[in-house]
């Protein structure tokens, strides 16, 4: 059998309300040259039936599990190492993609020479359909990589990459983060791409109301701790590359900070703040401050009715 142009990530557990639909329209697909990696995390639900049963329907589906939960990074990593195609895209368990965007992505590279593509994404909520606005990607075009905006284009879910050039960086998912694995990961090989391109073509639906995603399933004092530890990760990064202020560095010590002001959740620890202090030494007090100013009109409204 000849090795596919594309190899499809798709790592899941507990997915067994959402997984047959993510693969049957991964399967729908026009563009046919694919083989998609089910890695189970040592789920427990129906999930992992649904797989092996594609699995035995369609040998473009292959099947791995995992004995213990390791997480989604590690998953990833799986699949990496499993991957024969000379394209890689992840889809998440919970998401759908359009019948031509595996086509139209593959057909973007192939014409701008790009070893990342950027496609198009709608966002899914409560069963409806809208935009999945991400800033920076407004028209197709050749983009550099201080042209994409972090967070907004951390995902993985809307990009297709050369495997040569995951080969090249030897770039692989941190398996100490649960949050911001895919921000780290794209802020190295994005960095290091021959080419950037937004197609805007195809689409993702990218489903945001998921209860049992990973963010909503965290508690704040896991996300601020999380996002202490992507910070670190994140700082070292930049700092190799001389990057020392990026932009990134500033969201995520934003996200970190606004969890801890609004929950209340224990202070970050004294190396955590010397970082956030570097970064911009104004930012904790105007964060403390935006979270006042949301609570006091909350309150005011509440009053008001």
């Amino acid at each position: 059998m000849s090795r596919p142009l594309i190899s499809v990530v798709v790592p899941f557990y507990q997915a067994e309300a959402t997984l047959d639909a993510a693969l049957e329209s991964l399967a729908a697909s026009a563009f046919g040259d694919f083989e998609v990696l089910l890695v189970d995390d040592a789920s427990r639900d129906g999930g992992s039936e649904l797989a092996r049963d594609r699995e035995r329907r369609d040998a473009r589906f292959r099947y791995a599990r995992n004995e213990e939960n390791r997480g989604v990074a590690h998953a990833r990593n799986r699949a990496l190492e499993m991957a024969t195609g000379e394209w890689l895209a992840f889809v998440d368990a919970d998401d759908r993609v359009s019948a031509d965007w595996l086509g139209n992505l593959l057909e973007d590279a192939r014409a701008s020479g790009a070893e990342v593509v950027i496609g198009r994404a709608q966002k899914v909520c409560e069963g409806a359909v809208g935009d999945y606005r991400m800033e920076g990607l407004k028209r197709r075009g050749a983009l550099t990589f201080a042209d994409i905006v972090f967070k907004d284009n951390s995902v993985l879910w809307n990009k297709l990459y050369a495997r040569e050039l995951i080969r090249r960086t030897g770039a692989r998912f941190d398996e100490g983060l649960q949050i911001g694995e895919d921000l780290l990961f794209n802020f190295v090989v994005l960095r290091e791409a021959r080419g950037l391109f937004y197609g805007g073509k195809g689409t993702y639906f990218h489903c945001v109301d998921n209860p049992a995603s990973v963010m909503r399933g965290t508690g704040a004092a896991g996300r601020v701790e999380q996002y202490a530890r992507l910070l670190e990760r994140l700082e070292t990064a930049a700092a190799e590359a001389g990057l020392g202020r990026h932009p990134a560095l500033r969201k995520v010590a934003r996200d970190l900070l606004m969890d801890h002001y609004r929950s209340g959740t224990p202070a970050p620890d004294e190396a955590t703040w010397r970082r956030i202090m570097r970064i911009d030494r104004s930012l904790s007090w105007r964060v403390k401050a935006s979270v006042w100013r949301k609570v006091l009109r909350q309150r005011l409204a509440g009053r008001a009715e």
